[in-house]
């Protein structure tokens, strides 16, 4: 195959106990369960994804990184895939948490840490998560464990649809109720959870918790900014952008398009793009092909292709990141 083509991917639905129904009708999801999770692009084994149209339907993600790795993986920090994007809604507060960093999970878990960012579409109008925490040492948080006082240890910090929220690894966080995001993060499926309000499935049992595995990771001191200061640009043509975040592991674009067609060089020559609609419709054209976007849409651009272009009737919001 000479002539690599963008491609989209079929979502996949993911049950949560805290899920909730609105993002359903954005997929045409039909359950009574709960989804919490859609990840629209994964290579991981508990959630790969497969091309949803086109001369590569039916192929894995994996399978294209493996018969491809020019056009679809590049130069990445992993041998798969190393970014999975998913869509996430909070109808109830998600579990007090925190990933490990490469380090640690390749060590203790044999996959890779995380590091992640959420790009916040909707939450309440006084909206907030749980970003860091008061520990001062391992032991004062073990202490506070013991004693059932975790809660009253947690930093939160303040949320509106349109910010992102930068979380490193080792960040103790959590989402809370009423609020869904777009988030992009290194390829790992390794989360501790330190507290769950006390909360209890169908059957009486409460989730498990990580308490040690968390006692190592957490980051203790000084906290991370949530809040990266972000560079806004602009091109001829109605086209406006911010770049939201970059650290090592990616790097998060936010694209505003007027009505018209708009020029996308590669976010990094020779690595795929990631293309995710949050608003909004549009097309995706290359030399040879078009691919209609719309909300919920995520497409791989591939690092063949030397650019691109997104055009649309109305305004758009198009997320863009990169490794």
């Amino acid at each position: 195959m000479n002539n690599f083509e963008p491609v989209k991917f079929t979502p996949l639905a993911v049950p949560r106990i805290w899920g909730g129904h609105r993002l359903k009708s954005w997929f045409g999801t039909e359950t009574e369960e709960p989804i919490g999770e859609y990840w629209l692009i994964s290579s991981h084994p508990n959630g790969t994804s497969v091309v949803e149209e086109g001369p590569l339907r039916g192929k894995t993600l994996n399978d294209l990184v493996r018969e491809y790795p020019e056009a679809y993986l590049g130069s990445s920090p992993q041998p798969r895939f190393p970014l999975l994007i998913k869509l996430i809604e909070a109808a109830q507060d998600l579990s007090v948490q925190v990933h490990p960093d490469d380090e640690y999970a390749r060590k203790t878990e044999s996959d890779f840490g995380k590091t992640e960012a959420w790009y916040v579409l909707d939450c309440p109008e006084d909206g907030r998560v749980i970003y860091g925490h008061r520990f001062s040492s391992r032991q004062e948080y073990l202490q506070a464990v013991e004693k059932k006082r975790v809660k009253e240890y947690l930093e939160y910090a303040p949320i509106a649809p349109g910010k992102l929220v930068f979380v490193p690894s080792r960040t103790l966080h959590a989402l809370l109720s009423g609020t869904t995001v777009l988030e992009v993060q290194q390829t790992s499926d390794v989360t501790y959870r330190v507290y769950d309000w006390d909360r209890v499935d169908k059957q009486g049992r409460q989730r498990e918790l990580h308490i040690d595995k968390a006692a190592d990771v957490l980051r203790y001191g000084p906290q991370p900014d949530p809040f990266p200061e972000r560079a806004e640009f602009s091109a001829e043509g109605g086209l406006r952008g911010s770049r939201l975040v970059s650290c090592p592991y990616f790097t998060i674009d936010r694209w505003n398009l007027a009505s018209g067609r708009h020029s996308f060089n590669l976010g990094r020559q020779n690595n795929p793009d990631i293309l995710i609609a949050t608003k909004g419709e549009g097309t995706l054209h290359w030399p040879g092909g078009e691919m209609p976007l719309s909300r919920g849409d995520a497409a791989i651009v591939p690092a063949t292709l030397s650019g691109y272009d997104v055009s649309c009737t109305v305004e758009m919001e198009l997320i863009r990141t990169f490794y």
